[in-house]
């Protein structure tokens, strides 16, 4: 499959350009895309490598269950360009533990354990369950404990609103867009440089347009931008579509011709 790094800067940004668009998937290694993306015979640990040089962004879901090791994570680092991003899951237990957890203490224990990554850390993917409604001490202290650029995913409808947008942009955290059935989807609202979405269906090329016009519409008004599909098999190819598509400027429309007057004899002038 081509190679979309032709179009982007070693930082990862549309050649002219001051906004970072970051497009990838959630995870990279799935023997599943051997054949499809990846070359049949490419060893497990060489499919990261190969990853980041045609795209420049991964969200890590595998640290809503454990947060990766000091080794993994610089081993990361280093087989990644300097312009790649990583945006990690935080763990379940800050947003879908029982009352009572001390989500804060993990919270910071989180920012620590993933400071190996450096710069190549993308913004932390926090993600409310649709069993927990609207808690605004919770996400403002939350946000406060990570303190660190963050991603935020509300699955129940009650989070949106006025006191939400409220903390995120006090915070300067990100509100998720999520494209999935089941659940709601987030308006888009300014709150942060940085935006983010979550594409989780399939996408044909007309279903995937509407997408790439709303990723250009936030990079005029965002530093960076985040955009990762669901683990299918299509995905890789998605997220290139996406970083070729986004990049280049829409095509003007056609001007509409107006239909031309019909012209008047000339008074006195012949029928011929």
């Amino acid at each position: 499959m081509a190679s979309c790094t032709n179009a982007w800067s070693a930082a990862g940004k549309p050649l002219g350009s001051t906004e970072t668009l970051y497009a990838g998937t959630s995870g990279f290694s799935y023997a599943a895309w051997k054949g499809r993306f990846y070359p049949p015979t490419l060893a497990g640990s060489k499919m990261l490598a190969y990853y980041a040089e045609r795209l420049n962004g991964v969200e890590v879901n595998g640290s809503f269950y454990n947060t990766p090791p000091d080794t993994t994570l610089l081993k990361w680092a280093a087989q990644t360009p300097p312009g790649f991003r990583f945006c990690m899951k935080a763990h379940r237990g800050l947003t879908y533990s029982a009352e009572g957890f001390d989500r804060v203490g993990l919270a910071r224990i989180i920012t620590e354990r993933l400071a190996p990554l450096g710069a190549r850390l993308g913004p932390i993917f926090l993600q409310f369950p649709p069993v927990r409604q609207k808690n605004i001490a919770v996400l403002d202290s939350l946000l406060g404990a990570l303190a660190r650029p963050t991603a935020v995913e509300f699955r129940h409808i009650s989070w949106f609103d006025a006191d939400t947008y409220r903390v995120l942009r006090a915070h300067q955290a990100a509100l998720i867009v999520t494209d999935e059935e089941k659940w709601p989807r987030a308006p888009r609202v300014e709150v942060a440089p940085v935006a983010y979405f979550r594409l989780r269906r399939g996408y044909t090329d007309e279903a995937l347009q509407p997408w790439v016009e709303e990723v250009r519409s936030a990079l005029t008004g965002h530093h960076d931008v985040h955009v990762y599909f669901k683990h299918d098999p299509e995905a890789p190819s998605l997220a290139q579509r996406m970083l070729s598509l986004a990049a280049k400027a829409p095509a003007p429309r056609p001007a509409r011709s107006r239909p031309s007057r019909a012209k008047r004899p000339a008074p006195g002038a012949g029928r011929g």
